[in-house]
């Protein structure tokens, strides 16, 4: 499971976790059986999920290098899930070796995990924490410690969102990552939708965990509302393999798009 083959203390191996069912979907040899089980179970009634991950992924390096491109050198990735394969810092560092980069995530094995991957990274960190406390977040000391709030900073909410039901205001927690960082800075998400393949979404969300959230799918409409007066990057509120592709990237476009991306940034 593990580099050093321990588990969290709280981890309970018999029940799936989101974070490693993601990994499963990547690749990723960060999960259990219970959960490879979990997202079988998916794919048999989703077969492009798989797709939709590493559309996913690949939207996110688009994102890391245009936001580097923009001179931004600091990112938060808020609901990280396992840093594993293909993660930001990886690719932020490589790209420019004085990037720095704090995860966040609620789930403990994504924490243990990202500890592991991160030892010996003196510019990157992960911290436990719930994404909706936003001032429990930026009071955490790595991220005092690794991010300078007057600098452009890209935050980062990769298929994290539609954990976020609509009374916990999905549209204010945006606004308050954006208002906490420099002019300049950037924020960049992914949601699931039932626009193109309704049936199919439901059947997913039946079979996700609903423990600590409840899934939410949203439609293209319900999020350009969450983003309302904000600065859209171009092309907009998009399918995933859609946002400003590069060569290949198309590949990855599932037959009914499971999902969409966006970008915003702070003029």
């Amino acid at each position: 499971m593990s580099a050093h083959g321990q588990l969290p203390q709280d981890l309970d191996p018999d029940r799936p976790s989101g974070a490693r069912v993601y990994d499963f979907f990547l690749g990723g040899g960060s999960n259990f059986a219970v959960d490879r089980e979990l997202g079988r179970r998916v794919l048999s009634v989703a077969p492009d999920m798989r797709l939709s991950a590493l559309a996913n992924r690949a939207c996110l390096h688009r994102v890391i290098r245009m936001c580097l491109a923009q001179g931004v050198r600091q990112f938060l990735d808020v609901g990280c899930g396992i840093p594993s394969i293909g993660p930001p810092h990886e690719l932020a560092q490589r790209l420019d070796p004085t990037a720095r980069v704090v995860y966040v995530d609620s789930e403990p094995v994504a924490v243990t995990h990202g500890e592991l991957v991160l030892e010996g990274n003196p510019n990157t960190a992960i911290v436990q924490a719930d994404l909706r406390d936003i001032d429990g977040v930026l009071a955490a000391a790595d991220v005092r410690r690794l991010l300078d709030r007057d600098q452009p900073t890209a935050v980062l909410m990769f298929a994290v969102l539609h954990h976020v039901p609509d009374r916990d205001d999905p549209s204010a927690l945006i606004r308050a990552y954006l208002e906490s960082f420099a002019p300049g800075s950037f924020l960049a998400l992914t949601h699931l939708t039932a626009d193109h393949a309704p049936e199919i979404m439901r059947a997913v969300f039946d079979l996700l965990p609903t423990d600590p959230h409840p899934g939410k799918s949203r439609s293209r409409a319900e999020l350009e509302a969450l983003l309302t007066g904000l600065d859209l990057v171009d092309p907009g509120v998009v399918p995933i393999a859609q946002w400003r592709p590069e060569r290949g990237d198309l590949d990855l476009q599932p037959t009914a798009p499971l999902g969409y991306a966006a970008v915003v940034r702070k003029p």
